[in-house]
C-alpha cells in the first residue's frame, strides 16, 4: 500500500527558511470580521456538487456564530466554467480555481473540504487529491471510518488560515439500529464544529488585542 505523504510543520518550516523565508512570514493573517465564506468539496474527480442537505451543515454553522459570519455560500461545480476536473493544472489548481471564484463572488475566504464514508476504495497515485488533503490514507477498508477534512483560505493566496479533520465509527452490521446512521454526515458535522471553533478562537484574540489597546 502506498502511503500518502503527510508534510510536518518542522519540516515545512524547515523547507521555506531555506528558501528565504523566516517563520514569522509563516503566520495567517489576522481575520477581518464579519467574514463572507464560500466553500467548495472536492473529491478524487474534481470539485462535487453540493446538495442541500450538505448546505445546511454550513448554513447552522453560520447560525451557531452569529455575526461573525455576514454570509456564507457554497461555490458548485456548474460555476466553474469546465475547471471542474483535477485533469487541468493539478491539485494546486482546485485551490486556485476556488480562490478566484470565490473572490470574484466577492467572498473575503473560501473553505475547501473533502469527506468520504468509508465505504470506498481510492486508489490516488501520486494525484493531486492525496497531495491536497495530505492526511487521506492512500487505500480506504470497506469497513473503514468515516474521514474528513477542511482548509479556511484567504482569497488572496497564502497558506491555509485554519486546518480541521474529524472521523466518525462505520455502522455496525451487527447493530440494526446502527443502519439509520450516516457517518459521512457525522463527519461533516464534526467538521463544522471544529471549524466554528476555530474561527471563535481567532475573534477571541482580536477582542483581546483590541481590549488590550484600549486599556
Amino acid at each position: 500500500m502506498t502511503r500518502a505523504i503527510r508534510l510536518t510543520r518542522r519540516s515545512l518550516v524547515a523547507a521555506l527558511v531555506g528558501a528565504g523565508m523566516t517563520p514569522a512570514a509563516l503566520a495567517a493573517p489576522a481575520l477581518a470580521f464579519p467574514l463572507r465564506l464560500g466553500y467548495a468539496r472536492v473529491g478524487p474527480d474534481g470539485f462535487v456538487h453540493l446538495r442541500s442537505r450538505e448546505q445546511e451543515a454550513w448554513t447552522k454553522m453560520q447560525t451557531r456564530i452569529g455575526g461573525l459570519i455576514e454570509t456564507i455560500e457554497p461555490i458548485q461545480p456548474s460555476n466553474m466554467l469546465g475547471a471542474n476536473t483535477p485533469d487541468v493544472d493539478g491539485g494546486a489548481s482546485c485551490a486556485l480555481i476556488a480562490r478566484q471564484l470565490a473572490a470574484n463572488a466577492g467572498f473575503s475566504h473560501v473553505i475547501l473540504y473533502a469527506t468520504q464514508d468509508g465505504r470506498k476504495t481510492y486508489e490516488h497515485k501520486d494525484n493531486w487529491f492525496a497531495k491536497a488533503f495530505a492526511s487521506f490514507r492512500s487505500e480506504y477498508l470497506k469497513y473503514d471510518r468515516a474521514t474528513g477534512e477542511a482548509h479556511l483560505l484567504d482569497v488572496s493566496g497564502g497558506p491555509a488560515i485554519a486546518s480541521v479533520a474529524a472521523d466518525a465509527a462505520p455502522r455496525n452490521p451487527l447493530n440494526l439500529f446502527d443502519n439509520h446512521r450516516n457517518p459521512e454526515a457525522e463527519t461533516l458535522a464534526s467538521l463544522t464544529q471544529s471549524l466554528e471553533r476555530r474561527i471563535q478562537d481567532f475573534a477571541r484574540a482580536g477582542y483581546e488585542a483590541q481590549r488590550s489597546i484600549a486599556d
